[in-house]
């Protein structure tokens, strides 16, 4: 009969630390799913930007093409002489 006992303790530990897994994976996954839509989020404000700032610098550059002409051999000018030392 003890052993009866015994076997029934150990099944509800094994049921309760099943449960306790099951939680723990449903928040993790409850967790990662917020994150996930966070980083969505994220990625579609820095697109918004993103584009609104590619917007803004091609209207300059229709504006005011040999200026920016200058200003792109300028950058490039001085990148080379910083990467060639």
């Amino acid at each position: 009969m003890n052993k009866n006992g015994t076997s029934g303790a150990l099944d509800d530990r094994m049921g309760n630390l099943k449960d306790s897994v099951k939680n723990l994976v449903d928040a993790s996954g409850e967790r990662a799913n917020q994150i996930k839509d966070r980083l969505v989020d994220a990625k579609d404000v820095a697109f918004d930007k993103g584009s609104a700032a590619l917007g803004r610098v091609s209207a300059l550059v229709k504006e005011h093409p040999f200026a920016a002409l200058g200003i792109a051999f300028g950058i490039g000018y001085l990148a080379v002489r910083m990467l060639r030392k």
